[in-house]
């Protein structure tokens, strides 16, 4: 990933659970929700990616959290 490029755990705005969005440059460019939901990256444009927000432990937590 180059330095413009993040990745973050977001909650999936079609199911609840955690879903991974690729950030560019602060804006989404893509999303994989573990249930198969196909949600567009602009759903999550105008969040803040909270990579830095809470501890990684805290991040792992919440995903494990939804997984049954």
């Amino acid at each position: 990933m180059s330095t413009g490029e993040r990745l973050t755990w977001e909650t999936c705005p079609r199911c609840g659970r955690c879903a991974a969005v690729g950030w560019r440059d602060g804006v989404p460019v893509a999303v994989d929700c573990p249930r198969g939901c196909r949600p567009a990256p602009g759903e999550f444009e105008r969040r803040t990616p909270r990579a830095a927000a809470r501890s990684r432990t805290a991040r792992w937590s919440a995903a494990a959290h939804t997984w049954t």
